[in-house]
């Protein structure tokens, strides 16, 4: 078997590893083992892809025979013979690449031929001469092209080209080579973002011109004179048929423009003629030699160096770009449906510890209530929380202790009370505190019932309607209280102090004092056998 069919064999054998480790052995959330496995199946996926990939580029030609660079800037436009020679492709120079482009035709594969490398030119330096067109319509149809060619580049691979402008003219200074010396990096995309980027130029000319001639950032006034007649005219030909007015999807990235020495000029172009009407003056003929190459431009800081994508590693950083966005959507839905269940637990047990412990019925629903929850805790406990409540999130379970405590304290409660609620009508006469003779019929029964429990301490309360004084209903309670306490203390063994007495009037009803059967059951004496231990 090949080496391809081993590859493709052992990352097959570690995906089904993997899978296996993670689905069998591996005791974690669903949700993280179904991302782990996605997330291996795409990296295998991926190792296999590229193996595929650089298997084929080992049958790619080198275009040029170009080295391994830093940085790779494409050359076009005229006069490049004056940078590069013509015998030649490309050249060294700064530990960059600077690739000649003969003709707008020949970039796209110039491109391509990178692409098939591994490459990418991190920018284009597109030279115009002005001089070297008589007719305005020449150039404007020039620049169109190169213009229509890189946005294609720029939509058919999917990466930034920019441009920078080299206007190769006669500054009138034979020590100068270009300008500006630094060039600053800013974007335009259209065409007031260049009008913007010239002012900013202008004041730098400016600021140099007003220098001492000593200096060697000075520049002559003819020279700052020239450019800023060359920026109009840039304007007002050139910048037009390069960016539009609003940008679009491939329109171009134009980063920066420089002016290049050329040296000579040619009085029959429109550019001086422009320069004629502007100014009145003709610009003197000039021509000087130049010999061995000229040196480029410093512009290589203004690309941002972009790193080789293939289009495999592309379809990866979608992959887990949506499957992060999954991801994302999945614990935000779970985050909102975990909220909710933790505020019906939540909710659950506030509106417990905030019944009374008078208001029997309603603590008994509010019980039931937080059984169920518990119930439903144990099940996610034994069985697993539901899917919407994964990713990580769910942690009810750990307000599943508060829960149990509810519970088991109203429990011990309902142990520790035995409540009997004994009507006064039965017992007194009304607004008296002396029993009735047959009031001992119905005590017989609460003596037998505290004689069954010894160890029990008996709690005598007295309770009243709102009829009448507070205090007074306050007195009489208690008086009553008192009463039944004498009683069960002559007819029983016990003493005194097994016997507590409290008169509550009427602050503690349990019905509505609005009418005569509501009044009727809140006028009653409770007896209740509570552990010698219980504090209430």
């Amino acid at each position: 078997m090949s080496k391809r069919i081993y590859y493709t064999l052992l990352l097959v054998w570690i995906v089904c590893l993997s899978l296996y480790f993670i689905w069998q052995i591996w005791d974690i959330y669903w949700v993280i083992k179904t991302c782990l496995s996605i997330l291996i199946v795409l990296s295998c996926g991926f190792l296999w892809y590229q193996n595929q990939f650089w298997l084929r580029k080992k049958n790619a030609t080198n275009l040029h025979g170009i080295p391994k660079s830093q940085r790779i800037v494409l050359v076009a436009g005229d006069d490049l013979s004056d940078w590069i020679e013509s015998s030649e492709r490309w050249r060294l120079l700064r530990d960059s690449m600077w690739v000649r482009v003969e003709d707008c035709a020949q970039l796209i594969d110039i491109y391509r031929a990178l692409d098939e490398q591994n490459k990418i030119a991190n920018g284009i330096l597109l030279i115009i001469n002005p001089d070297k067109y008589p007719h305005v319509a020449a150039l404007e149809q020039r620049i169109s092209q190169w213009r229509q060619e890189i946005e294609t580049v720029q939509a058919l691979y999917k990466r930034q080209l920019p441009l920078t402008l080299g206007i190769h003219t006669n500054l009138l200074d034979k020590n100068l080579d270009y300008w500006p010396q630094n060039i600053n990096n800013q974007l335009c995309r259209q065409r007031s973002s260049v009008q913007e980027y010239f002012e900013c130029l202008q004041k730098q000319l400016d600021s140099y011109a007003a220098l001492n001639p000593q200096q060697p950032e000075h520049i002559s006034y003819t020279v700052a004179s020239t450019l800023y007649l060359n920026q109009q005219w840039l304007i007002q030909y050139v910048i037009k048929n390069l960016l539009p007015e609003k940008p679009y999807r491939n329109s171009l990235y134009l980063v920066a423009c420089v002016w290049l020495n050329s040296f000579n000029s040619n009085q029959n172009a429109d550019w001086r003629k422009f320069e004629i009407e502007a100014t009145g003056l003709v610009t003197p003929n000039q021509t000087f030699t130049v010999t061995g190459l000229k040196n480029f431009p410093i512009i290589e800081n203004n690309f941002v160096h972009q790193r080789y994508l293939s289009k495999g590693a592309k379809y990866l950083c979608y992959g887990i770009n949506w499957f992060l966005i999954f991801c994302l959507i999945g614990t935000g839905y779970s985050f909102v449906e975990n909220k909710k269940w933790l505020q019906k637990v939540i909710a659950g047990h506030q509106q417990y510890i905030a019944i009374p412990q008078h208001m029997e019925k309603e603590r008994l629903d509010s019980i039931n209530n937080l059984k169920l929850i518990q119930q439903t805790l144990h099940d996610y406990m034994t069985y697993g929380e539901p899917r919407k409540m994964g990713f990580g999130l769910y942690h009810a379970t750990r307000l599943l202790p508060i829960i149990n405590k509810d519970i088991n304290t109203f429990q011990l409660e309902k142990q520790k009370k035995q409540i009997i609620r004994l009507d006064t009508t039965a017992l007194f006469d009304i607004g008296q505190s002396k029993l009735k003779t047959d009031a001992k019929l119905v005590l017989q029964g609460v003596l037998t019932w505290v004689q069954a429990n010894p160890n029990k301490r008996v709690l005598i309360d007295g309770h009243t309607d709102n009829t009448g004084n507070a205090a007074s209903n306050k007195t009489l309670s208690f008086s009553r209280a008192e009463a039944v306490r004498d009683w069960l203390v002559n007819a029983s063994t016990f003493p005194e102090d097994h016997f507590t007495v409290q008169g509550y009037g009427d602050s503690k009803p349990i019905a509505s004092n609005d009418n005569p059967q509501g009044r009727s059951k809140n006028r009653r004496v409770e007896i209740t056998l509570v552990d010698m231990n219980h504090t209430d």
